[in-house]
């Protein structure tokens, strides 16, 4: 159901309240621009899926920041980096009371790169279409098609967690725990350069030269950030695992800095002997 004004809005918080379980996504777009923008907003709890435009005149911002952050509710999120990424820009700080489904699934044993149609293919049986995921979520109105999208993203993130909940103790177990809380440091979401590294997704199997990856990913932030483009159309977050890679051969590292997007940061590298 597409919200449009804040007495939907209140009703689906009481009931949300009732449920203390809420699933959540954002749609945003991020194709040329450092920040992303938030498009769309997307809750489900038990029995319902409400999708927000938070471009809309009509609703009231206060109302949603309510439902992020009550400690009641318990916020269930798939890969919740760049959805909390755009909370923390929105609202200067971190809902309380969050489950990442993909750090859940690592716990079981899962790839760490695990998506959503994946888990709940693995774990509810359930088959969704994830294709044409490039859409101008800016554009109003907004299709039938681009609802019945949105609606999906959120809707199976209540049972996941629970589905994972008969494997997994949360209350009990540490080590779900402490991925939580790495995860969620606020200075990443703060985006000093400095800490720019805590953001990139490291294979734990895999031995890297931690002084250089740090190197890199603070030159990637400042870069991106001076030029307002995304991070990622610096240097992909694969192209500074591989650069610093113990196992990686040199040759093997000289070719990926060479194809690496941005001039900027090449020149820099090199200039400071990056991978010799």
């Amino acid at each position: 159901m597409l919200i449009n004004n804040n007495d939907q809005l209140k009703q689906f918080f009481v009931k949300s309240q009732k449920d203390k379980i809420i699933g959540v996504d954002t749609e945003f777009y991020r194709v040329s621009t450092y920040d992303p923008k938030l498009c769309l907003l997307q809750f489900s709890n038990r029995s319902q899926i409400v999708i927000i435009d938070p471009l809309s005149k009509n609703i009231d911002l206060k109302l949603i920041k309510k439902i992020l952050f009550s400690k009641e509710i318990l916020k269930i999120f798939h890969a919740a980096y760049q959805d909390i990424e755009i909370i923390f820009n929105l609202f200067g700080k971190i809902p309380e009371k969050i489950i990442d489904i993909q750090i859940c699934l690592t716990e079981l044993g899962y790839p760490t790169s695990t998506g959503y149609a994946e888990a709940c293919k693995y774990l509810l049986s359930i088959k969704i279409d994830k294709k044409n995921q490039f859409i101008d979520w800016r554009k109003r109105p907004l299709s039938e098609e681009k609802i019945n999208y949105a609606s999906k993203d959120v809707k199976y993130l209540p049972n996941l967690y629970l589905k994972i909940s008969e494997k997994i103790n949360f209350e009990t177990n540490k080590n779900i725990s402490s991925k939580h809380k790495k995860f969620l440091d606020i200075d990443a979401f703060k985006k000093k350069p400095e800490r720019a590294w805590k953001k990139l997704k490291i294979n734990e199997t895999k031995k890297y030269e931690m002084k250089k990856l740090k190197e890199v990913c603070f030159l990637r932030e400042k870069i991106a950030k001076e030029f307002n483009v995304p991070v990622k159309k610096i240097i992909s977050d694969q192209q500074i695992r591989s650069l610093c890679d113990k196992k990686i051969e040199r040759k093997k590292k000289k070719e990926i800095l060479k194809s690496v997007q941005s001039k900027t940061l090449k020149d820099k590298l090199f200039k400071n002997e990056f991978i010799y």
